[in-house]
């Protein structure tokens, strides 16, 4: 019977869409209790089992059919999927269409089996496979997760192991993994121990699948391996890897390592065989370190018999970088370049290291094979056996940067071995053997091995080598090459410079010497008469070289003779001799097998190298001490660069600035006496010109309450307190330098009114200058006394001052220069008196005051002479007399304020023009206690002009209360002066 149209037009429907009728509808399963019942999943199914929900069999608990659509069947468990006879998951079949599996594991969720936790074990044709797992994956005796069917390339396969879950084999692997798998880990991937030769548990077992890479932010570990392969794989490494029975990262293969955590190989004792190698890949590597990678333990015999050693990495051939904070550590041998069983490697390597590679019991790194194999290290590389590196055989090539170092010898082994010394900031290298070239190319380079290097070496344009070791072969000193030390070469072209002297040691040339016409020879001399005379063993070939004498620190007698080279026979002459003496001429003379030098005084006097006027009177009486005299000797021997300094630090010219200083310091107490008078006489100005409003009604029997802030009328007496902080800075002048000082001081005074017109005063007070300039450091302790009188008529005032000071100073200076040091130490009286009288006329305006002044001023200054203590810089100062009239005008502003409770504020201010008559230079005459004619210095001069400065505020608190603020300054062109001042008054 035919079928119905309807019937034919359904069929044809579903033939159209690809599907059959069975499979139209996808299971959408929700598992939110316990039950027994396994499940079978395919096309576009979903399983969701919740935290209470739970599916437990012994059987297997879900099953992934061979057909798969659309998304592909999709797992989200939260709850627990348990065999306790089987897997928990599993896909089996041949099917060779394609399938698209996604398994989520959350956290808390837990999918286990009593043999493979979760199982792929179909090789479909394409497809994809997703694991994201935040909980538990757990087999009690297979593997945690088994992808190893998976060998398509048309497969994607994506694991994620997140932070907090958890991937292990109890008994087998942690994780086995399939072709094309990208795996990602945060969390734990890690198996049991292992017990026996046969176990495999590894923490990621690879096998033979290709294209695999793992990315590790958490732990890794394995009972034998961390990570195990045999084709090759990639593993990036920011967490921790670890196989507790073998290798952190193995490879049969091929393999690449970038590791930025800590990848370690080790022995656990369970069993009697493991190769505990941080990371061991047996063909060709790529391995990048920015953390540590670390073989710890190795017991027992590999596959092929040959005893188990740890090394921190073990490749076949390929590229290492160990970079600066890195280490690669082994128990035994850090590096191992070979078969895998000590034979020939696999191709040539190179290894660039930063950080540190260790040997702890063998040696650093080894290269088996005759590979043109490549070095370079700017790090440390030891091997506690005594060899830290063994280039092996090939032509290899050793390349060391700044910071280089090896604990044990380098050793280049078989065929021709190049040792290049590259890095502008130089370093050293030691011992070493069976290396044959040598080149510098740049930096200062220290070489201590003795006996290597057959075929000689090069040091180019820029590059010095400090030979004090041995070099077998010849060297070549390129043009602006430096060759020195006191080690021995073959022989030595020199078309740059050779350099010798005492600390260097005594160069030593077993078979010719041969300077080149524009090469220098430079000759270290000491005072001591001591040298290092060149030894040359055939013939010194001298072609009109130049011979540079670099005379070290120190007092040379004159006709120093000094041998500067001894030879089997001489051939040529030097074609000049240059010296930075600035007094002595070298003179050679030769004898067929010596060269020797002479030292006389040339006829260039003293004061030409004297740059000031200063100088030039000290170098004048330094040049009549005679040769006799160790101050004179102690010039002889300074140099063109130095001499100058030296006689400008022998002038002493800072012995001329202590009057100019002193002086600065001392007008402090000058200004404290008018400081005292301007706030008794300031109120009467501040209140000319009130009107009956502004003007206070003064009570017969004291001041009202609500001015307060006023002078008491019953008050006679007054005592009053200031506290000085000055700062100070004199310019530098012929040949002195410039000088700052910083006084501290206290002035106290008393007062009284002799009737409405006069009042009398008197002060004393102390303070401490510190003296500080170039070479000299000093201070004075300065007591005072003075007198003040104020005679205040309505607005005029007459304000007469006088003080007495009286100094103690010390003062130490500094003299150094090649070789010479003293410190002479001077202590030294002086005094000084100031006097000055000032008349101002107070122009009041309601609360404002304005006075213009004049004032006439007279200062001297005395210090007696003295004899510095010290050695023989030391100086007779002889005593000096400054005396000076000043005048001043100026302007100064005052405003009366009150507040509410009666308390008032005058803010103040003044400025001023100060001129100085007379002598205003300062000049001291002295001479040597060494001996020779006495000679002035000149210091700075005192400013003819300069600005005075004032600014302040008084406070008055009561009628008999007065605290006052304020600022003073003086402003030239030689030197300026700040002070601070506080201050406080109480009338009685």
């Amino acid at each position: 019977m035919p079928p119905s149209p309807q019937r034919l037009a359904l069929a044809i429907t579903l033939l159209a869409s690809g599907g059959f009728i069975e499979a139209a509808a996808a299971k959408n399963l929700q598992i939110d209790t316990p039950t027994t019942q396994g499940q079978t999943l395919g096309g576009s199914d979903t399983l969701t089992t919740s935290a209470p929900g739970s599916i437990t069999t012994s059987g297997v608990a879900v099953t992934l059919k061979d057909g798969t659509r659309g998304e592909g069947v999709v797992v989200t468990n939260a709850g627990k999927l348990a065999s306790t006879g089987g897997r928990g998951i599993d896909s089996s079949g041949s099917v060779s269409g394609e399938r698209r599996y996604s398994i989520y594991n959350l956290a808390g969720g837990v999918i286990q089996g009593a043999n493979d936790a979760l199982r792929i074990n179909s090789n479909f044709a394409s497809g994809s496979v997703l694991i994201d797992n935040s909980g538990t994956l757990r087999s009690a005796t297979g593997q945690g997760l088994d992808l190893d069917a998976l060998r398509s390339s048309n497969v994607t396969t994506t694991i994620i192991n997140r932070a907090g879950g958890l991937i292990r084999g109890e008994a087998s692997d942690g994780m086995k993994t399939g072709a094309n798998a990208s795996i990602t880990n945060y969390g734990e991937i890690s198996t049991g121990n292992t017990f026996s030769r046969d176990d495999k548990f590894d923490g990621v077992d690879i096998d033979s699948a290709s294209g695999v890479t793992v990315t590790n932010y958490g732990l890794i570990s394995g009972g034998r391996h961390g990570i195990t392969t045999d084709e090759g794989a990639t593993l990036t490494n920011y967490g921790t890897v670890i196989g507790r029975n073998g290798s952190g990262f193995g490879s049969d293969g091929d393999g690449t390592v970038i590791n930025h955590g800590t990848i370690t190989g080790a022995f656990s004792g369970l069993q009697p065989d493991g190769d505990g190698d941080g990371v061991d890949i047996d063909k060709i590597a790529h391995i990048e370190n920015y953390g540590v990678i670390q073989g710890v333990g190795a017991g027992g015999v590999d596959k092929n018999g040959f005893a188990n050693g740890s090394e921190g990495i073990a490749l076949g051939g390929g590229s290492l970088y160990n970079a600066k904070g890195a280490l690669v550590s082994g128990a035994n041998n850090a590096i191992l370049v070979d078969d895998g069983s000590d034979g020939p490697g696999l191709a040539a390597t190179t290894l660039e290291n930063h950080g540190t590679i260790e040997g702890l019991d063998g040696f650093g790194v080894k290269f088996v094979g005759n590979y043109a194999d490549t070095v370079i290290n700017s790090g440390t590389i030891s091997g506690s056996n005594g060899l830290a590196l063994d280039l092996g055989g090939g032509d290899d090539n050793l390349i060391l940067r700044n910071g280089s170092r090896f604990i044990g010898a380098v050793d280049g082994g078989s065929g021709y071995d190049r040792l290049t010394l590259d890095d502008v900031a130089g370093g050293s290298f030691g011992d070493s053997r069976n290396l044959e070239r040598l080149n510098v190319k740049q930096g200062t380079w220290t070489l201590t091995g003795q006996g290597d290097f057959s075929d000689g070496g090069e040091i180019s344009s820029g590059a010095k080598l400090v030979n004090q070791g041995g070099i077998v072969g010849d060297v070549t000193v390129d043009t602006g090459g430096v060759y020195a030390g006191g080690g021995s070469v073959g022989s030595l072209v020199v078309n740059g410079t050779l350099q010798t002297n005492t600390a260097l040691g005594t160069a030593s040339i077993n078979r010719d010497l041969r300077m080149g016409s524009g090469s220098t020879l430079a000759y270290g001399v000491n005072a001591d008469g001591s040298s290092a005379p060149i030894k040359v063993g055939g013939t010194a070939y001298l072609n009109g070289a130049t011979l540079a004498v670099n005379p070290d620190e120190g007092t040379y007698p004159w006709q120093s003779h000094y041998s500067v080279l001894q030879a089997g026979s001489i051939n040529g002459t030097f074609g000049k001799v240059t010296s930075d003496y600035a007094f002595l001429t070298p003179t050679l003379d030769y004898s067929p097998t010596q060269v020797g030098l002479t030292y006389t005084r040339n006829d260039i006097a003293f004061n030409q190298f004297a740059s000031t006027g200063n100088g030039a009177n000290a170098a004048n009486s330094l040049a009549g001490l005679g040769t006799n005299n160790p101050l004179y000797n102690a010039l002889l021997n300074t140099t063109t660069a130095t001499a100058g300094a030296a006689i400008e630090q022998l002038a002493g010219s800072s012995t001329a600035n202590l009057t100019s200083a002193t002086l600065n310091a001392s007008a402090q107490v000058g200004n404290s006496m008018l400081a005292a008078m301007h706030q008794v006489g300031g109120g009467a100005g501040l209140l000319v010109g009130l009107n009956d409003k502004d003007t206070p009604v003064l009570a017969a029997t004291g001041v009202p309450a609500e001015v307060r802030n006023l002078n008491d009328p019953n008050a006679r007496g007054r005592l009053w307190l200031q506290g000085i902080g000055s700062y100070g800075k004199l310019d530098g002048e012929h040949g002195s330098n410039g000088l700052t000082q910083r006084t501290k001081g206290t002035v106290l005074g008393a007062d009284w009114a002799l009737d409405g017109d006069w009042r009398l005063g008197v002060l004393g007070g102390y303070s401490k200058t510190d003296l500080d300039t170039t070479g000299v450091d000093g201070s004075v302790d300065s007591w005072h006394a003075g007198v003040y009188a104020l005679r205040q008529s309505g607005p005029l005032a007459l304000r007469l001052g006088a003080a007495y000071s009286g100094h103690q100073g010390d003062s130490k200076r500094t003299v150094a220069f090649n070789g010479f040091n003293d410190r002479p130490k001077g202590d030294y009286d002086a005094n000084s008196q100031q006097a000055f009288a000032e008349l101002g006329y107070a122009l009041g305006s309601g609360r404002l005051s304005t006075e213009p002044f004049a004032n006439l001023g007279y200062q001297r200054y005395q210090r007696d002479g003295y004899n510095e203590k010290g050695g023989a810089a030391a100086l007779h100062v002889e005593g000096q007399t400054q005396d000076n009239f000043s005048s001043t005008f100026g302007l100064r502003l005052a405003h009366l304020s009150q507040l509410d409770n009666g308390v008032s504020l005058t803010p103040r201010a003044s400025v001023g023009w100060k001129h100085t008559y007379g002598d205003v230079d300062s000049t001291t005459r002295q001479a040597f206690l060494a001996g020779g004619t006495a000679f002035n210095v000149q210091g700075s001069a005192l400013d003819r002009d300069s600005l005075l400065l004032e600014a302040g505020l008084d406070v008055g608190l009561s009628a008999r209360h007065r605290l006052g603020l304020g600022y003073t300054g003086e402003v030239g062109s030689n030197s300026r002066n700040h002070a601070l001042t506080g201050q406080w008054q109480m009338s009685f």
